[in-house]
């Protein structure tokens, strides 16, 4: 932001307008683009060790208003940040289309068996993870049916080319043109276990 330098002992904001006492020797204050220095009185002009105090008025220049663009232009929200926001309500939209997500013992409760054996099936790709509150996981409700996992589930997610939960899941609920505009889930749960790892397999990972 363009500045004019002065000498200044103290300044006080009022309102627009910044009164400021200057000394004719000290240190320097920016006044920013839009506003001027005027002179309000000066001291008695006799001769004294002091320096001499001049009172001036900081105050918009004619024609034009004080900019505050570096004050809100410092908040604003670059491409990152953006995209980090998108990425998180694309992540809230997933987790939505797909019913919510399970804890832990609620995966337990409905398959019957223990943490290891879930966390077994994580690791061997038979069960979809993704990162919950406090660092805890969650399991989506699509891939689970009445009678346990989702058949055909371990192959699918095996064919994608990222290990990325939310890539993941993103693909599990989006309904695409190969699958006849079925979300993957709903061909697996319609018995369409190859066409979908087909789809999985022919899937790119934006940015690589």
């Amino acid at each position: 932001m363009p500045t004019t330098p002065v000498s200044e002992t103290r300044a006080r904001v009022a309102g627009s307008h910044t009164r400021t006492r200057l000394l004719g020797v000290g240190s320097i204050v920016m006044v920013p683009a839009g506003l001027e220095l005027a002179a309000r009185k000066t001291a008695p002009g006799r001769v004294s060790a002091k320096p001499q105090v001049l009172e001036y008025e900081v105050r918009p220049q004619a024609g034009r208003s004080p900019s505050r663009e570096t004050a809100t232009d410092a908040y604003a929200v670059g491409p990152r940040g953006l995209a980090l926001l998108r990425g998180k309500q694309i992540r809230d939209d997933d987790l939505r289309r797909a019913g919510g997500a399970y804890t832990l013992d609620q995966v337990r409760e409905l398959l019957r068996v223990t943490r290891q054996a879930i966390e077994k099936k994580v690791r061997e790709q038979a069960i979809l993870a993704v990162p919950g509150p406090s660092g805890e996981r969650r399991y989506p409700v699509a891939q689970f049916t009445g009678d346990g996992v989702m058949s055909g589930l371990k192959p699918v997610l095996a064919a994608l080319p990222s290990e990325s939960a939310w890539f993941r899941l993103n693909f599990l609920v989006t309904p695409l043109a190969q699958l006849d505009g079925q979300t993957p889930i709903e061909a697996l749960g319609a018995g369409k276990t190859e066409a979908v790892v087909k789809a999985a397999q022919s899937i790119g990972v934006q940015g690589g």
